[in-house]
């Protein structure tokens, strides 16, 4: 048997208890931070730049730069997770809350394409009124715990939902320790890895399920990094023909049931006016089902940023679904949407 990493003491291996529940992940905005972040926006508007060309010298927040340097370093090389709690979006336009949203995000990274659509700054609101088949972003069912395509991801909240829609956050390097532990026998098949589907997202160029085993759990450079969404992983089987083996569906169900378990992950309501930034190769996430207020002005939104970060946590190249590679996110495909009819069960 590989001998696989241990994760002792490392802040990133964290468990419910010691996160400390949302207060525990939670930086609070001041007066100093809210000017930072009004007046960047005020002269980032006047000078009429648009949104996606914004970098981080338009939005320098120079007066709480040190601040925004340490969250980040939480983010890429601490617990992983923070929160920032008190954004000034009072009185601001939704462009507005867009464009502040977008200018601290360059402080964590670069966004990149989040869909065929090209979106570097994407909606997660419920659009299954009018596609049925929308991709898991855009639909209001629950989400189990998985991580994204990209380095790190920020969600910002701009309107809650009538009913549900709590966010959960769980360490992958915590659940790769504790089935080290209590299953061993099975992470030989996380790190194997599956072919994953591309949900139709594929470019001109590339197949649609990946031509080779895209891993749950891999290292590099003596840095574990966790790859998961199992949609993705069945749907692959299911269009190869292949189905998964009971070896491969008792390993994915091991790691489902360490991930959900109460005092492997944290849940809380995103409030608006708060933002929550997460390294996505080392933190999961999910979501509870949401009920939706009458009109489509009062639908649950949450903004979305998917960040390569230079000079973060190093991966090995077949976490990567798109021939993009890890700068890239998913190819923009003029025309296209991000709509997928799912034809494997039991997801």
């Amino acid at each position: 048997m590989a001998a696989y990493k241990r994760h002792d003491g490392e802040a990133a291996a964290w468990r419910s208890r010691d996160v400390g529940g949302k207060d525990g992940i939670a930086f609070d905005l001041g007066p100093r931070h809210v000017a930072a972040l009004k007046d960047d926006l005020r002269r980032a508007v006047a000078k009429g730049i648009a949104r996606d060309e914004i970098g981080r010298a338009d939005f320098p927040l120079a007066p709480v730069a040190d601040d925004i340097r340490r969250l980040r370093d939480t983010m890429v090389k601490g617990r992983g997770i923070v929160l920032i709690r008190g954004m000034p979006f009072e009185n601001c336009s939704l462009d507005e809350i867009e464009t502040m949203f977008w200018g601290l995000g360059t402080h964590f990274g670069n966004a990149v394409s989040q869909s065929v659509m090209g979106d570097r700054l994407g909606h997660v609101i419920d659009v299954t009124d009018v596609d049925p088949h929308a991709r898991a972003y855009r639909a209001r069912r629950e989400l189990k715990l998985h991580t994204d395509l990209s380095d790190a991801i920020a969600f910002c909240s701009v309107r809650k939902a009538k009913a549900g829609g709590l966010s959960q956050f769980a360490s992958a390097l915590a659940v790769h320790d504790e089935l080290l532990r209590s299953r061993p026998d099975l992470l030989a098949i996380l790190y194997r890895g599956f072919r994953w589907h591309r949900f139709g997202e594929h470019g001109p160029s590339e197949e649609p399920v990946t031509p080779y085993r895209v891993p749950i759990f891999s290292e590099r450079d003596g840095q574990v990094s966790c790859r998961y969404v199992r949609a993705y992983i069945r749907e692959g089987a299911h269009a190869l023909s292949v189905p998964l083996t009971a070896e491969e569906e008792s390993a994915l169900d091991a790691f489902d049931e360490v991930a959900a378990r109460p005092d492997m992950h944290v849940e809380f309501l995103l409030e608006p006016g708060e933002v929550v930034f997460f390294n996505n190769l080392t933190v999961l996430h999910a979501r509870t089902a949401f009920e939706n207020a009458p009109g489509p002005d009062s639908k649950r939104l949450i903004l979305r940023l998917w960040l390569a970060v230079p000079g973060g946590r190093p991966t090995a190249p077949e976490i990567q679904i798109y021939s993009t590679g890890p700068e890239g996110g998913v190819p923009q495909q003029a025309g296209r949407m991000p709509t997928f009819e799912q034809k494997a069960l039991g997801y």
